[in-house]
């Protein structure tokens, strides 16, 4: 957990930040061999660590990051946001913080389900479109994006390009769990995790939103946990039922 003032473990004990979270349960599901996809990779290097001789891994963005590392393991997404890979390569696709920019849902589920191979994964890591900080967020997008950039760069030292503007069309368990169905991609799991890292730069902020978001854990669980990893797997039966028919008409 992102805790700068020792006070958040108090209130949450045994919380995971949310990286280390999204990580704990992504280099469980990695496979020993195959093909791993970081969708959304920005600098191409939070995924480089699982690279091995038998795992290749890829990372795919609208444009190359300034600072790209692992160039030869970079390919650009077409305009359209279509995956510049052929049908069913991976056994793993991941992005992390990229839902909340998604404007076609559907489209960005069906690119991952048509690149995953059958019973492939995809994880998720985003932002909770019900959390209040997230509702802060969409106030700020009221203004124009630069103003957003000078802001996010001031509070956080993030640089203007890495800060890109929100749609949250795809950030609450029921919206995912249903354009899903509708991408042969299925629900497995969904893994929340409570910070207060936005506040950091105040420290009587930071302590607030802390017994904030414990308080509306008491009132309703998973409200108070502003970020979240969602798994879904691949759909094997429409392959299935494609290999009965042929072996049907084959008989």
């Amino acid at each position: 957990m992102n805790d700068p003032y020792g006070f958040s473990l108090k209130w949450f004990p045994g919380e995971l930040n949310h990286d280390t979270g999204f990580h704990k349960i992504l280099s469980a599901k990695i496979p020993a061999w195959g093909k791993l996809l970081d969708l959304g990779c920005g600098a191409n290097d939070s995924l480089a660590r699982y690279r091995t001789p038998c795992l290749e891994v890829w990372g795919t963005d609208f444009k190359a990051h300034s600072e790209l590392k692992n160039a030869e393991w970079f390919r650009p997404l077409h305009g359209d946001g279509t995956i510049p890979f052929s049908n069913d390569t991976f056994d793993l696709v991941s992005s992390f913080m990229v839902m909340e920019h998604v404007a076609s849902p559907a489209r960005f589920f069906g690119e991952i389900a048509r690149v995953l191979q059958p019973n492939g994964l995809y994880l998720g890591q985003s932002i909770h479109s019900l959390h209040y900080v997230t509702w802060i967020r969409r106030m700020l997008d009221l203004v124009p994006h630069r103003w957003v950039q000078c802001l996010v760069k001031k509070l956080y030292g993030r640089e203007e390009h890495d800060t890109f503007p929100t749609r949250y069309r795809l950030n609450r368990r029921g919206t995912i769990a249903r354009v899903a169905q509708t991408t042969n991609l299925e629900w497995v799991g969904w893994h929340g995790y409570a910070s207060q890292g936005y506040f950091a730069f105040s420290p009587a902020l930071f302590r607030l939103a802390v017994i904030f978001d414990w308080s509306l854990e008491r009132i309703y669980p998973g409200l108070g946990k502003i970020y979240f990893t969602v798994i879904l797997q691949k759909s094997s039966s429409l392959v299935d039922a494609g290999k009965a028919l042929k072996t049907s008409q084959a008989a």
